[in-house]
């Protein structure tokens, strides 16, 4: 049965949708040096072809801030035609993992690396997209960006000079300032109509009203005549090595991207459970048809997303709804595009950048754990000093020796008891052969002075290797004590470890201690 009231709020949430998702497509596609053309299609595709076969229904897909940097990087290594039969291998490689089950495991990723790439490509975005706000080039690194930082900001700002840096600046800082004042006002009924789109119209009467001389979005009348499909010859490069490391890549930060995303939604709104494996598939579907025909990657947006829950979404039809409405303005409308500033859209991505930095966020990481925030930190700092790809490596390797560090080390907590003159040590976690020499130190370090009770009821493993010593320990310092006739006891808790390793064959184990006792009397 078709519910109306259903319906009618699917269509305004759609309408919402479109007004946020179209100056992001836009100022993405700007952003990472191709045609709008790239942004918008992957836009179309993110709500008519996602939206329809999501796992997510109140998700809405489309080009991502998070992967200009990776965007650009290719194109600068590998060019504009094999971004996009990466792209389209991204959705062939996202289509199997879907279908092999593999969805849940993009979320095992470390929030700290996932909050530390976040605001490295918040940074990154923020100052190179600084300089295109104040009609000027972005240089090749965060270090370059930084140093010119200063330079730009004097030719654009300071001399009151009308030029195109200063007018272009304006622009800029006036689009911020309203969607900085906009987001404030407490209204919710104005709050629904889209900040970026009420800064975008803004900005761009002023600039058109005093026919401010600075870059504006150019299209032709045919939106349609920039189309650029991946040609049949290009697919014999499907398994050159660059091309499938580089889809890996994507494959990894936007599956990432899209799960969490959808993951908050969850948390969002009692509407939405997400199927991981069928979004999955959903994304792969949206992104090999984005390469073919020459878009962007696309992937789960949280910005739009969460638009389109507020607006009070009811169904997929939203999300649907949008990508239609993106088709036909492009189709209908494409002159009017050529009255938008290039450094309005920038501004967008300049306050996009700034809210990638979550900066509660890491307060919350450093108050957890210090190791995660030092996992957080360098990662943000590698992917500034390197690129995307190779920063996240670093974090995940880091996050990768923390572990290990973790499982090898052994815990033993000690407790002194004045009343029975006895030291209560308590062994964690898990102890293999590796972690021998760790346990040989810690129980040699007991006092040999006091009772001693080794606990064993927070060990969760413990190998043979390990059983085989705290038994000749055990023998060697009662061996000792007796030796010297002083009165104090060790006791090892057996039964606890017999619960830890009931596979253990402690029986033998037993009786050949016991022999080995007797034969070392002879």
């Amino acid at each position: 049965m078709i519910n109306i009231t259903s319906i009618k709020k699917d269509f305004l949430a759609s309408v919402i949708v479109f007004l946020v998702a179209l100056p992001l497509a836009i100022g993405i596609s700007i952003a990472c040096g191709l045609p709008i053309y790239s942004g918008i299609i992957s836009g179309i595709i993110g709500g008519i072809v996602v939206g329809a076969f999501s796992g997510n229904s109140l998700q809405v897909s489309g080009p991502a801030a998070g992967l200009i940097l990776i965007v650009v990087d290719i194109i600068a290594t590998l060019g504009i035609e094999k971004l996009f039969l990466i792209i389209f291998v991204v959705g062939l490689i996202q289509i199997l993992f879907g279908f092999l089950s593999l969805g849940k495991w993009f979320r095992a990723i470390s929030p700290a690396i996932i909050q530390g790439m976040l605001a490295g490509i918040g940074i990154s975005i923020f100052l190179s997209q600084f300089h295109i706000m104040l009609d000027s080039k972005p240089q090749n690194s965060f270090l370059e960006n930084i140093f010119d930082l200063g330079k730009v900001i004097y030719q654009s700002v300071l001399p009151l000079n009308g030029s195109p840096h200063h007018l272009a600046s304006i622009v800029g800082i006036v689009t911020i300032a309203i969607i900085i004042i906009w987001n404030a006002i407490p209204s919710k009924k104005l709050k629904s109509i889209p900040a970026a789109l009420v800064a975008v119209i803004a900005a761009s009467l002023l600039a058109n009203l005093l026919h401010f001389d600075i870059n504006y979005i150019s299209v032709g009348d045919n939106f349609w005549s920039d189309v650029s499909f991946l040609k049949l010859s290009q697919f014999s490069q499907i398994f050159d090595i660059k091309v499938l490391i580089s889809a890996l890549v994507i494959t990894f930060i936007a599956s990432a991207e899209t799960l969490l995303t959808s993951t908050a939604i969850d948390k969002m709104s009692d509407k939405s459970k997400t199927d991981y494996n069928k979004e999955i598939i959903a994304q792969g579907i949206g992104n090999s048809l984005s390469g073919l025909i020459g878009g962007l990657p696309i992937t789960g947006v949280i910005v739009r997303s969460a638009a389109n829950i507020n607006a009070d979404a009811q169904t997929r039809l939203s999300a649907i709804l949008h990508g239609f409405w993106i088709l036909l303005f492009v189709s209908l409308f494409p002159a009017i595009l050529n009255y938008i500033p290039i450094s309005s859209l920038a501004a967008i991505l300049v306050y996009t950048g700034y809210k990638l930095v979550d900066v509660q966020a890491a307060k919350h990481i450093l108050k957890l754990s210090k190791g995660e925030f030092v996992i957080y930190a360098i990662t943000l700092v590698s992917i500034l000093f390197t690129n995307l790809f190779e920063g996240i490596l670093v974090g995940f390797f880091c996050a990768l020796v923390k572990s290990a560090y973790k499982v090898l080390k052994v815990d033993i907590d000690t407790e002194y008891s004045e009343e029975t003159n006895t030291v209560t040590a308590k062994i964690h976690g898990n102890i293999t052969f590796i972690q021998l020499p760790t346990l040989i130190d810690a129980l040699e370090s007991l006092p040999k002075d006091k009772n001693i009770t080794l606990c064993a009821e927070r060990l969760h493993y413990i190998d043979h290797a390990c059983i085989d010593f705290i038994k000749e320990w055990e023998k060697e310092r009662q061996s000792e004590l007796k030796a010297k006739e002083l009165n104090y006891d060790v006791h090892v808790a057996w039964e606890q470890m017999k619960e830890t390793y009931p596979s253990f064959r402690w029986g033998h184990f037993h009786k050949h201690s016991e022999e080995k006792n007797s034969d070392s009397l002879h």
